[in-house]
């Protein structure tokens, strides 16, 4: 998602995730910080609990969130945390500027004081992640060509497939994702292209996602700052790249 605010944004969701490797006899500290967390997310004063059904354990393994802390009720923006998952989401109301970037650091600065011997998690990955949905019907348009024309982004397949086969050119769903690495921050820039639905209508959904797994992650929580400025200048320049033109300037009316 661009820096630059734009009038009709295409973003659905924006999400900070820091996972740990689940620690074979359970954490013994799990329990005791979620009721450290209540009193120190003075911000995030809604407090909801998730699949309370599923052993610890088991959450721990799958990095599935149990509990949740809203800004408001049914409001956004929300933290969650497990047994060995803990996220930041933002929806359509997302302001890197002046919002998202220092509730992101503020909340894993407090998470990390919080967490009894913090110091002692093995963090497994750091995660950003943009979610964006261009309206697109693709029952009736080319998803193909649109990724071509409007997104600057050419996936192709022989056109002998289609030739005397009897199967139409114009695909009725795509999913295609690629892996990049990158330097700073260092890790892999994910990209993906699928077709959804989003507010009710047919959308292109596109993903942005930066990743710092094992040795990439970041000194936890010193390095984070750091780690998620670099993270965010490389969709916020992808998002401006592949878009630029005339559905860029489609986000700006209204």
């Amino acid at each position: 998602m661009s820096a630059q605010k734009l009038n009709r944004a295409p973003l659905i969701e924006a999400i900070v995730e820091i996972r740990w490797k689940a620690r074979p006899q359970g954490d013994p500290n799990y329990n005791l910080v979620i009721g450290k967390l209540s009193e120190s997310f003075g911000d995030y004063p809604e407090y909801q609990p998730l699949n309370a059904d599923v052993p610890v354990q088991l959450a721990a393994q799958m990095h599935m969130v149990q509990h949740q802390f809203r800004a408001a009720p049914n409001g956004w923006p929300l933290i969650q945390v497990g047994p060995s998952i803990f996220t930041l989401n933002q929806t359509e109301a997302y302001d890197w500027e002046g919002d998202f970037r220092q509730r992101a650091i503020a909340a894993v600065e407090t998470f990390f004081k919080a967490y009894p011997k913090s110091d002692a998690l093995d963090i497994e990955s750091t995660l950003l992640r943009y979610i964006d949905a261009i309206d697109l019907d693709w029952e009736k348009e080319n998803l193909l060509e649109f990724l071509d024309k409007k997104l600057k982004a050419k996936v192709t397949l022989p056109s002998s497939l289609f030739t005397d086969t009897g199967v139409g050119p114009s695909p009725v769903a795509l999913d295609f994702t690629s892996s990049f690495r990158c330097t700073e921050p260092r890790g892999l820039v994910h990209l993906r292209f699928a077709s959804g639905q989003s507010r009710g209508k047919k959308s292109l959904i596109m993903e942005t996602m930066v990743q710092s797994t094992e040795a990439d992650v970041p000194q936890m929580p010193q390095g984070f700052a750091g780690w998620l400025e670099a993270a965010h200048g490389i969709p916020s320049t992808w998002f401006r790249l592949l878009t630029e033109g005339d559905l860029f300037r489609s986000f700006q009316s209204g």
